[in-house]
């Protein structure tokens, strides 16, 4: 391998600290450049969330959510309801159903 050596005299200091001057000012304007545009990014990212209607159609979700729980407690309301009227009315078919809905039960876990 052949190394080549460089005579210290030849080396302009003055020139290499200039080019190293421009080089640092070069970073510093891309690192200005990346620090906008992650804050372009940044704003975006907020506007959409926050302007984008997000929150009024979380709300809307909310509320739907809430009414379809509403409706969801009252139609189970209204079968334990009906259900207390038929064992009510004919109490011992409603015990011949359970007492035959329990031997189906066993039967099936026997099985597995």
């Amino acid at each position: 391998m052949c190394s080549k050596r460089i005579d210290p005299s030849s080396i302009d200091i003055d020139y290499l600290k200039q080019e190293f001057e421009k080089f640092r000012a070069g970073l510093g304007d891309a690192a200005d450049k990346l620090g906008d545009n992650a804050h372009a990014a940044l704003d975006q990212i907020t506007d959409y969330l926050n302007g984008g209607n997000l929150s009024s159609r979380v709300a809307s979700l909310e509320e739907e959510l809430g009414e379809l729980g509403a409706k969801l407690k009252g139609t189970g309301k209204d079968a334990v309801t009906k259900l207390e009227t038929e064992v009510s009315a004919r109490p011992l078919a409603a015990i011949a159903i359970a007492f035959g809905v329990g031997l189906l039960a066993s039967s099936f876990v026997r099985r597995s």
